[in-house]
């Protein structure tokens, strides 16, 4: 979303009535006011920030114009989230061709480590025989 939630400024839900509106703007401009607050960092601009929130809630042409552009950023943030769920589908194993990988058998890995070392122990005794026999 490029802008604001204007409502999401103020602390008041989209159904909020003009009278709660108000209430939470006078609430909020009492809390981030200067004079109130003290020194505290950024509380000019956010002062300025729920007076502009007010401005547009206020104004019934600009509250519905808000109105619709957060609706149509929901909708283009949910058809976003759309497309990259059908991009990522292929990889969260629900793909309909996915097969389990087979569990080796611990006890045939070790079998084939013990064939596998005998054998070679067994081919290089030999060639170590014939080398005696050559030489002796």
């Amino acid at each position: 979303m490029s802008r604001r939630d204007f409502y999401q400024v103020l602390g008041v839900p989209r159904t909020a009535s003009p009278a709660d509106i108000r209430a939470a703007f006078v609430r909020l401009a009492k809390h981030h006011h200067p004079d109130h607050a003290g020194d505290a960092g950024d509380l000019p601009g956010r002062l300025q920030e729920v007076q502009h929130a007010y401005r547009c809630l206020s104004d019934e042409r600009a509250r519905a114009t808000h109105d619709r552009a957060l609706d149509d950023s929901e909708r283009l943030h949910f058809a976003r989230q759309r497309r990259v769920q059908c991009r990522l589908h292929r990889f969260d194993g629900r793909h309909p061709h996915a097969q389990p990988r087979p569990q080796p058998d611990p006890q045939s890995r070790l079998r084939r480590i013990r064939w596998r070392s005998l054998l070679i122990a067994t081919v290089s005794m030999t060639i170590l025989a014939r080398l005696l026999t050559l030489v002796g």
